[in-house]
């Protein structure tokens, strides 16, 4: 689902935000990834490793894209797992081919990330995190970096993912913002939800 965060201030996102990415040691409560318990307040006795991580994306105004690079490289290579010394380009271009055609994009698969668009930036960090096998992708104030037009196609690219599997938690400020993309609201005030809405 995607779901919408509407923090009334800031107290407490930010450690949300890292406890959702890294199981940090908890005071009371649990925290599940993928239907697993991957954190538990009790953790000396259950043995959890307490600095593992959870496959999960945060998106915001401060792209963790490697500008110097190609949008392949970014989506393929930088990313666990590959291990291929030898880069054919031919490859990689083909395997995006079919992640853009999805989603209605044409981002070419050899330009680079300092030549790309906002927009454009936010949808090869999306991908990336896609391609990656991340099943929570979190949009943190998106919508003050691209325009009401890209929105809207932003919204449907998260509707496409979110009935292939792929989970997003949308903060924004402004709950009609919130309330157009997301089938639940929640929200949030000194670091507690106080109310969920559903559209």
């Amino acid at each position: 689902e995607i779901l919408g965060l509407v923090p009334a201030n800031h107290f407490g996102l930010s450690a949300l935000l890292r406890l959702l990415r890294q199981n940090l040691p908890l005071h009371y409560g649990f925290v599940y990834y993928k239907e697993r318990l991957v954190n538990d307040w009790r953790f000396p006795c259950t043995g959890m490793n307490r600095v593992s991580t959870n496959r999960v994306s945060i998106i915001q105004n401060q792209s963790c894209l490697a500008k110097d690079l190609t949008v392949a490289d970014n989506i393929f290579v930088l990313r666990p797992g590959f291990r291929k010394r030898l880069m054919q380009p031919g490859i990689l271009r083909e395997q995006i081919k079919p992640f853009m055609e999805d989603i209605g994009m044409e981002i070419p698969a050899d330009a680079y990330i300092e030549d790309l668009s906002t927009f454009e930036r936010f949808v090869v960090e999306l991908l990336k995190g896609v391609v990656a096998g991340h099943r929570l992708i979190i949009l943190f104030d998106v919508s003050t970096f691209i325009s009401d037009a890209e929105l809207e196609k932003l919204r449907g690219i998260l509707r496409y993912y979110a009935g292939k599997g792929i989970s997003f938690l949308y903060v924004a400020p402004h709950f009609e913002e919130v309330r157009q993309i997301c089938s639940r609201t929640a929200l949030m005030m000194n670091g507690q939800i106080t109310k969920i809405f559903h559209s």
